[in-house]
């Protein structure tokens, strides 16, 4: 087995488990971990494929929706009192 497949079979537990007890700064990891491969391989998904070249306003706006989702889950996370305020 490859090790990305090991690592995707680790880590639907894990995202499981997140969900469950409420660990959203687990799930805002993962949303900054996808930006990486979509930044190098300029192809992002949303329904469908979306590519830099050929959409770029489309392709820059789901990354900064991916990051800024991903910040606002572990803002929320590490400042509970104020996570009223990111939603």
């Amino acid at each position: 087995m490859s090790r990305a497949r090991t690592a995707n079979y680790i880590a639907l537990p894990i995202l499981l488990t997140a969900a469950v007890f409420g660990f959203y700064w687990v799930w805002g990891l993962l949303f900054i971990w996808w930006i990486i491969p979509t930044i190098l391989n300029g192809q992002a998904f949303l329904v469908f494929e979306i590519n830099r070249d050929d959409d770029p306003l489309l392709y820059w706006a789901i990354v900064c929706l991916w990051a800024l989702s991903g910040l606002m889950m572990i803002a929320a996370s590490l400042f509970p009192q104020y996570a009223y305020l990111l939603a």
